[in-house]
């Protein structure tokens, strides 16, 4: 029959592409290790019956044209979608094999080009741990304090003195304040004790006068009633009353004193100081400032930024002269590679350490077959499972039905670009 003529050929071009890879790569044979083991490769998630593509004819009217069309133009449809994956598998399938043929190439090599490469390959490998531990090492300092320290320009001892004096002078500021402040208070308890002595000296002036009056009148009484001569008492009572009101007066101007002098070392002292506040917010704000401008909140911390600076620039300066030894390297091996004939050599920078390293080299070499594994695996579902399950449901379908067959077999050819 015809269309299974076409089919058979169309088959074997597809087969032959396939089988084509080990040809074109040298016929690169897997080994034992390429075959799956529970402890090489994860279990899969099971899928059951997911990945089996099933085609089924129920609920289509082969009889009529319009669905006889569209159910071979959906089973065309899929063998094309097999088709596409499968191209893009090839090249992939192609590099990994490419790779693993290089692996070969390389251990092939005569010992004066291999140690050629080995030696480049250290020298990145190594290159690569110190970027490595630069960039995971602790105490690095920041982009932003690195600037910071940068844009002094050289002047860090002088900038950490004026620093360090603004601090110091901070201090002393402080302790003036502290102590014209602890003065203050005494003032105004001296001026409190002055005050509550008038108001004594008051009372007892007070207490004094009633007394002689109240005196007074008893002697008044004393003589008046009594016929007492009461002449020494009034003498007594007159000389006590004079040193009484001599001794409050006495009192009363003392503490008047007192009080004015009081006020006016207070007033002396406010004005200190507030000619010390000044001081004392003009340097903090100076020293505000400079924090600011630093980014620090002391002189020691910009100290030891500033030392710290100088031990980042030394390993910035080491590390970007390793960078550029790494890039000659890179360059030497990738030169190296190119004249031993290794066609993709731009991987081995990424994984030097699978050319010095045995282990690591069956690491990716396992790897590289596991891929590959996969990929055939993956182009082998593609043709037997999506292709040729529609291509078997097509030709089963042209068997089933023969007087459709040169129409199944004309639409086949026209989907295909086949002019029969």
């Amino acid at each position: 029959m015809g269309i299974l003529d076409l089919f058979r050929r169309k088959k074997d071009d597809e087969d032959l592409e396939l089988s084509g890879f080990a040809d074109n790569e040298d016929d690169i044979e897997e080994s034992n290790d390429e075959k799956p083991s529970k402890s090489q490769g994860r279990e899969r998630h099971h899928v059951g019956d997911w990945e089996k593509v099933v085609y089924s004819r129920e609920g289509v009217n082969i009889d009529d044209a319009a669905s006889r069309r569209g159910y071979v133009q959906s089973c065309l449809t899929q063998m094309e979608e097999g088709t596409r994956q499968i191209e893009a598998l090839q090249y992939e399938y192609r590099t990994v094999t490419g790779y693993l043929h290089d692996m070969e190439l390389i251990n092939e090599l005569p010992k004066e080009e291999r140690a050629i490469i080995n030696d480049y390959a250290k020298k990145i490998y190594d290159n690569e741990e110190q970027r490595q531990k630069y960039l995971k090492r602790q105490g690095k300092m920041t982009d932003k304090e690195y600037e910071h320290v940068e844009k002094l320009q050289g002047q860090e001892d002088e900038i950490i003195k004026k620093m360090k004096e603004s601090e110091d002078y901070h201090r002393k500021i402080r302790k003036d304040l502290i102590r014209l402040d602890n003065e203050r208070q005494a003032y105004d308890l001296r001026k409190i004790e002055a005050d509550k002595a008038l108001n004594t000296n008051r009372n007892l002036s007070i207490f004094t006068v009633v007394a002689l009056l109240v005196i007074l009148i008893v002697l008044v009484s004393l003589q008046t009633v009594m016929r007492l001569d009461v002449t020494l008492a009034y003498m007594l009572v007159i000389l006590v009353a004079a040193l009484s009101i001599v001794g409050l007066y006495m009192r009363h101007g003392s503490c008047l004193q007192e009080r004015k002098a009081v006020r006016a070392a207070k007033a002396r002292l406010i004005q200190l100081q507030n000619t010390v506040k000044v001081r004392y917010v003009n340097n903090l704000n100076l020293l505000d400032y400079m924090y600011l401008k630093y980014g620090v909140e002391s002189s020691s911390q910009l100290q030891s930024m500033i030392e710290r600076y100088h031990e980042e620039r030394a390993q910035r300066i080491q590390f970007e002269e390793a960078e550029k030894e790494l890039a000659d390297d890179q360059r030497e091996l990738l030169r190296a590679l190119r004249n031993s004939q290794i066609r993709t050599p731009e991987i081995w920078l990424h994984q030097p350490e699978a050319l010095i390293n045995h282990n690591e080299e069956v690491e990716v070499r396992h790897n590289l077959i596991v891929q590959r594994q996969s990929l055939r695996k993956r182009m082998d579902y593609n043709r037997e499972m999506v292709i040729g399950g529609a291509r078997k449901e097509i030709e089963d379908l042209a068997r089933t039905y023969p007087r459709y067959a040169s129409e199944i077999l004309d639409q086949v050819a026209r989907f295909q670009g086949v002019e029969l």
